[in-house]
Order: structure tokens, then C-alpha cells, then sequence
């Protein structure tokens, strides 16, 4: 059985392509095979992005023949909401997505005031094992495709009548070891033509894969990274998180100052406080002297539980101290916040509905 699944996204089944997963060249041609003038790809992007179509037959300034093709031809939105489940906390919204295949795919909104954030799924399960979280308890089954990752984001925008303002590619499932698919959404994400979004405000997590991120560096990719280090010894973030903890943490922090000083913005560098396993003060102090040298801050994130995992949250008390000993080193550190705790959809709590 591969631990590492394919950097492709499976081709979707049936007669009908999805149609963002189709090349706008591709799209192009067949409008031109069609006999239709090319500004209609430019209506049809514009009914998908900004008017929210469900589908193609909404798309009123075609002709109808030209509907009716592209209906027969393409599916405009590979997923459909399943069912939400709505945080009595703090207002935060599980999304649960019905992929064409049957497969299940959560997304997460997160509301705070003007900030409205989601947090995007890459793939149906993960094949990273990392022991504290709930998506480790999920099989691997496929990657998702750049057209229902960014379908996430349209179909909650349409329910929720708002597009969000930032985009945190850390839902279920690795992001670089979906690269291409991941690569392809961002830009119709960025796009003058698709959701117009700025680089600034889009972050993507990782579990830590060297060569993916050096790779994004050399292809001039603007997102802010934030990379899950969790361990600052080999040995523990191999047994924490047997898959990416194959890369040695110095070749990652390597990897991370060449991705700073190549985009010229920030690292984020994610760290979940395990009661009495990776909260010590040499912790700190090894941790205090890796990210040392060029411009990131440290998010700390305590334990959120999952039913069945061996791991404790810290209390309240170690992780301030945790926190001070990074200050009091110079290192930029915060305390994130959990939420929906009440629906499983807090940091480390997105597995399936099932493995819940």
C-alpha cells in the first residue's frame, strides 16, 4: 500500500468533464468548434465566479444552443452540500460535501467579525498518519481535483452570500502531495477571471515536504506558508508524524528560510502542544534557536482531543510558560484559538463523520 498518494487528481467519472478541470485553451477550442465567439468564455467564468450560477442553463446571455452544449458537456459544480453543522460557540460552520464519486469532504468557515476564513480540504482522507490528528484516522482514498477545491469556496459563498476574505489551505489531507491540482486551484483562486483573490490572503499548510516547498519557491508561488513542525527532534517528529518526519527538521528549516528569502514574506511555523511530550523547556530552547535568522512567528496550537488518540492538552499554565520561554528568546509567538471544538472541526478534529 503507497504511504505518499499520486500528485494527481483522479479524472471524474462519467460522460461530463467538470469544467474547471477542463484547460481554458481546451475550452476555448471547443467554443471555437462550436461557432462561438471567444468573449464567451469570458461570460461563462463571470456566471461561475461572481453571479454564482448553479448551472449552466442559469447563464441567461447564451444562446440557448450554446447552453444546452455546455450542459451536455461539462459539470459546473463538482460537489454539493450534504448537510452543516453549525458551532453553538462561536458561530463556526462545518460544511460536509457530497463529491460526485460518493466521497464525503469537509470545509470549515470560520467567522470574526470583517475576517470571514475557510479552511479548504486537498484530499478525501490523508496518507500522513500524523498521530494526533483526526484526519490520520481517515483512509486515504483519492486526491481532490482544482475544480472541487475551488467549488469549497464558491458553493459556501453562495449559501452563505458572502465570499470569504482569506483562504487557509488546512483542511483535511496533505496540500503538497496534491501539488499540481492545489497549484492549478490557487491560480484560478488569483485570478483576474476567476475569484480575484490576492496571494497575501491565501496560506497553505504543510506537514512538511522538502521538496514541494522548494519547488513552490523556485516557481515564484506568493502564498503565505505555514509549515507543521510540531518537533524540533528528529527522532519524536518521526514518531509523531511517520510519513513527513522522514524529512530531517533542519532540511526543513532549511527549506523554510529558502522559501522566505525566494517570496519575501513570512514563514508561519505550527507547534501542537502535547502534554509532557514536546512542551519542555529544551523544547523551547531548541525550537527558539531553529527559527532563528530570517522573518517567521510560531503558532502554538494546544491539544485539541480526539476520541481514541493517546495525547493530553496541556494546562492552561504550561502552555503560557511555553509560550514565555519562546518570548523571552525573541521568537514571535501566539496562541491559537480553537474553534468549533463542539463539532469537531477545531485544529487536528477534521477526520471523517465517521471516525469522529
Amino acid at each position: 500500500m503507497k504511504t505518499r498518494p499520486a500528485d494527481d487528481a483522479p479524472p471524474i467519472a462519467g460522460a461530463r468533464k467538470t469544467f474547471l478541470d477542463v484547460p481554458p485553451d481546451d475550452f476555448l477550442e471547443f467554443l471555437k468548434s462550436s461557432g462561438a465567439p471567444a468573449f464567451r468564455s469570458q461570460q461563462v467564468y463571470d456566471w461561475l465566479f461572481n453571479r454564482r450560477a448553479g448551472d449552466f442553463q442559469a447563464m441567461t446571455n447564451l444562446p440557448a444552443g450554446l447552453r444546452d452544449a455546455l450542459q451536455s458537456r461539462y459539470r459546473l459544480h463538482p460537489l454539493s452540500v450534504r448537510h452543516k453543522a453549525v458551532s453553538r460557540l462561536d458561530g463556526t460552520i462545518r460544511f460536509f460535501f457530497a463529491s460526485h464519486d460518493g466521497a464525503e469532504i469537509s470545509t470549515v468557515y470560520l467567522p470574526e467579525a470583517e475576517r470571514l476564513s475557510l479552511c479548504l480540504s486537498t484530499q478525501v482522507g490523508c496518507a500522513y498518519r500524523c498521530s494526533f490528528c483526526a484526519s490520520g484516522l481517515a483512509p486515504f482514498r483519492r486526491q481532490l481535483s482544482a475544480a472541487e477545491i475551488v467549488d469549497q469556496i464558491l458553493l459556501i459563498g453562495k449559501d452563505q452570500d458572502r465570499m470569504p476574505t482569506n483562504l487557509l489551505f488546512m483542511g483535511m489531507g496533505e496540500p503538497l502531495a496534491n501539488y499540481t491540482q492545489v497549484m492549478t486551484a490557487i491560480r484560478w483562486i488569483t485570478a483576474a477571471h476567476g475569484i480575484g483573490m490576492s496571494p497575501s490572503r491565501i496560506t497553505l499548510s504543510t506537514s512538511g515536504l522538502v521538496p514541494q516547498i522548494v519547488k513552490m519557491a523556485d516557481e515564484g508561488v506568493k502564498v503565505k506558508l505555514a509549515i507543521s513542525l510540531h518537533a524540533v527532534r528528529d527522532d519524536l517528529r518521526l514518531k509523531i508524524m511517520p510519513v513527513s518526519g522522514r524529512f530531517g527538521v533542519r532540511d526543513l528549516i532549511k527549506a523554510a528560510r529558502y522559501y522566505a528569502r525566494r517570496s519575501q514574506s513570512a514563514v508561519t511555523f505550527e507547534y501542537i502542544l502535547l502534554n509532557g511530550v514536546n512542551d519542555h523547556l529544551v523544547d523551547a530552547n531548541r525550537l527558539s534557536y531553529l527559527v532563528k535568522g530570517f522573518t517567521n512567528k510560531v503558532n502554538l496550537i494546544p491539544y485539541n482531543p480526539v476520541p481514541n488518540l493517546p495525547y493530553e492538552r496541556p494546562t492552561n499554565e504550561s502552555i503560557f510558560r511555553f509560550q514565555s520561554w519562546l518570548r523571552e528568546r525573541g521568537v514571535p509567538v501566539f496562541i491559537r484559538k480553537p474553534k468549533g471544538l463542539d463539532i469537531g472541526s477545531a485544529c487536528g478534529q477534521l477526520g471523517s463523520s465517521s471516525s469522529q
